[in-house]
């Protein structure tokens, strides 16, 4: 009776066994398929690579067919602008103050100016209270109204490291770092570094004056090293050269350092990007150790109306995909009689774009 017994409760044990096998055998396979899924889905991902971005070189930068950008994310584009000089002074102010008008020189180009990421200016005059009006000579100030004008812009950074920003001595730069602060522009220069984040990348801004000095070239690569360690981009402006010529070079004592020399020592410190001003004439571009150089993007608001060379200018657009400079357009302007600065026709522009890449071509050997 025992034996029959055991051998019953053997068989409920079998079959209750059996049951439970039916049952979780086909959860596992189907939990195991699912991980091994999920495995080979990551697998996946992880082999999935960024689009291969466009590289800058001279013929992508001059070339009239722009790179395609269409197929990157949107959410990792960055654009910069930067303009050439920009002088609220002489003609300029007195054009200004007789219409009562402070927005008056940017009308023309505010609404493409403010649809970048970033804009950069070079503010070459002190915008102080009464500043007198001043038809001529080389003593410059503008209206503390014509913070209206940066803003109408969007303009974000302000350079004020210059020749002209001192002309009213120390209380006048005073007075343009209060006005610019106190509506929302940055300024840079004087050692102060200037960092936005845009789409979580870390730009850095730093300003240099290379006209009626020489730029002391030990504190120069220490201050870029040490800005470079806390930024994830950085770039100089840097007033420079001689006035007036199509390529960089050096002038005696009034600009006694050669700015071929000291873009590449920047470059070597760790600077990515140098925005170059002074010549009041557009200059050429070099590649240096894969980063760019712009020597000089001309005049953009000022009043030097007695050559074209002069009236004209280019706005530097910059692509950046994260942290990598993938594309670069300049966009010529004419500044007339009417110191109002315009983009120029894609027919008007061509002569301009084709002295920058003379000068290019000169910087670099070919002619």
């Amino acid at each position: 009776m025992k034996l029959k017994l055991f051998f019953i409760l053997l068989s409920i044990i079998f079959i209750l066994g059996s049951l439970f096998l039916i049952k979780t055998i086909p959860n596992f396979i189907s939990t195991q398929n699912a991980s091994r899924e999920v495995v080979l889905e990551n697998h996946k991902e992880s082999n999935v690579s960024e689009p291969e971005l466009p590289k800058i070189t001279i013929e992508s930068i001059f070339s009239e067919q722009a790179h395609d950008l269409k197929n990157l994310d949107k959410a990792k584009i960055i654009r910069l602008l930067a303009t050439g000089d920009v002088i609220p002074a002489r003609d300029v102010n007195w054009k200004m103050t007789k219409l009562a008008d402070f927005d008056y020189p940017f009308e023309k180009t505010a609404n493409f100016l403010k649809k970048a990421d970033m804009t950069l200016i070079n503010l070459e005059a002190p915008l102080i209270k009464n500043c007198p009006i001043f038809r001529s000579g080389f003593t410059f100030c503008g209206n503390q109204r014509f913070i209206n004008g940066l803003n109408l812009a969007g303009v974000d950074v302000v350079s004020i490291a210059n020749n002209h920003i001192g002309n009213f001595g120390q209380d006048g730069i005073e007075q343009t770092k209060r006005i610019l602060t106190k509506n929302g522009v940055e300024y840079t220069g004087f050692g102060k570094l200037v960092v936005l984040e845009i789409k979580g990348v870390k730009f850095g801004f730093l300003a240099y004056n290379g006209i009626g000095r020489k730029i002391d070239r030990e504190a120069l690569k220490a201050e870029i090293a040490e800005s470079k360690k806390k930024v994830d981009v950085l770039i100089p402006s840097i007033h420079w050269g001689k006035e007036y010529e199509l390529t960089p070079k050096a002038d005696g004592d009034i600009a006694p350092d050669n700015p071929v020399e000291i873009s590449h020592l920047m470059i070597d410190a760790g600077a990515d990007l140098i925005i170059g001003n002074h010549p009041h004439t557009v200059q050429g571009v070099e590649i240096y150790s894969g980063k760019l150089i712009t020597y000089a993007h001309g005049n953009f608001i000022f009043d030097q109306t007695w050559s074209q060379e002069t009236q004209e200018g280019v706005v530097g657009e910059y692509t950046f995909y994260g942290t990598q400079l993938i594309d670069v357009q300049f966009h010529p302007i004419l500044i007339d009689v009417s110191y109002q600065p315009q983009l120029l026709s894609e027919k008007d522009a061509q002569p301009v774009l084709n002295r920058m890449l003379k000068s290019t071509n000169i910087i670099a050997g070919r002619n």
